[in-house]
């Protein structure tokens, strides 16, 4: 007997019938979902999450085509279209040139942190990949969780970053 043949076992649609909203929706679980698989490969494996996400945004900075200078407001902008891809909702956001700030909600996602067994707060160690990549653009990056929303920064390099708990 096949999983077809089961009672209660249906197929809605195939494959190539899913809209591109519900290939988007599917697309930021399993980006967030290999990012907290990957957390707890590494909590389990005693790798330093720091170490980690300093790697991952060395490996980001490569793949940014324009190592110059940043205003603050262009790249927050650059760095919520990222977030939202992973399937972040933004709550406000200030794009000012020298010194801009968001705070967004959904990365890491607590549901699928609590299904995976991850604490969300090693998955959101994930935002420390942004700091290598803001610096080789003349900014400095910070971010803190405020309870299910996460709390970003980005001041021009020689401004001073001032945050409420400052991550």
């Amino acid at each position: 007997m096949s999983e077809d043949d089961e009672p209660g076992f249906e197929i809605d649609h195939g494959h190539a019938d899913y809209t591109a909203e519900e290939l988007l929706e599917q697309a930021q679980s399993n980006a967030q979902a290999a990012l907290i698989a990957t957390v707890a490969f590494l909590r389990d494996h005693s790798i330093d999450l720091g170490e980690w996400a300093a790697s991952v945004g060395r490996s980001f900075a490569r793949s940014w085509d324009e190592p110059r200078d940043w205003d603050a407001g262009e790249f927050m902008d650059a760095m919520l279209t990222n977030y939202r891809a992973l399937g972040a909702t933004v709550h406000s956001v200030d794009l000012a040139p020298l010194r801009a700030a968001a705070v967004t909600s959904g990365f890491p996602d607590p549901d699928l942190c609590e299904t995976l067994g991850v604490d969300p707060a090693a998955v959101a160690r994930f935002n420390d990949a942004t700091v290598v990549i803001a610096a080789d653009r003349g900014l400095s990056w910070t971010w803190y969780l405020d309870g299910l929303e996460t709390r970003f920064a980005v001041v021009v390099a020689d401004d001073e970053v001032v945050t409420a708990g400052g991550r």
